[in-house]
């Protein structure tokens, strides 16, 4: 969110939707746009900050544009079950139990 108020200005919007299995977050800028195939190869924030630390964590990540073709929208999704690797990845644990 930090990054795209930065970078892209105006209104950024944050949706988070959850689910008995996921968690879903959508952030959305109204900005110039951003396309993840032109950044030089070097430039690796994008690439594990956020597609890596989801791949991780058993999860995805997605950058595409925003509506209408404006902006850009970052689309997380993780699942809330154990998933194997992913306290050693740095990933938040979600549990859906409850505790004792």
């Amino acid at each position: 969110m930090l990054n795209a108020s930065r970078h892209a200005g105006g209104t950024v919007t944050v949706y988070l939707e959850v689910t008995p299995d996921r968690v879903m977050i959508d952030i959305t800028d109204r900005g110039p746009g951003f396309a993840l195939d032109g950044l030089p190869e070097g430039r690796m924030g994008v690439r594990e900050s956020i597609l890596g630390r989801m791949e991780r964590a058993g999860g995805s990540a997605k950058i595409v544009p925003g509506p209408g073709g404006s902006g850009t929208a970052v689309r997380l999704s993780l699942p809330r079950h154990d998933v194997p690797g992913a306290a050693e990845a740095g990933a938040a644990h979600l549990d859906t139990k409850e505790p004792a």
